[in-house]
């Protein structure tokens, strides 16, 4: 088995990662219902992706890398 993927190899969580604004507000509206599906990616049958999602992944991750920089920054 491979590697796990390390999310701080240019990812779009590593982009996001400077934008604050975008993924705190993808982690408020990518919650799961009561099915464990997401409530932001419902279609319109009313079907949603199992949580969480991609974009509440992508956001988890760009979340983690921020706390990461905000460290090394404090650390220099």
């Amino acid at each position: 088995m491979g590697q796990p993927e390390d999310p701080t190899s240019g990812s779009m969580a590593e982009l996001m990662a400077g934008m604050p604004e975008v993924w705190r507000r993808l982690l408020a509206e990518h919650v799961p219902d009561r099915m464990g599906r997401c409530r932001a990616c419902r279609s319109v049958s009313g079907a949603g992706e199992r949580w969480p999602c991609s974009l509440a992944r992508i956001a988890d991750d760009a979340q983690r890398i921020h706390g990461l920089q905000l460290g090394r920054a404090v650390g220099e």
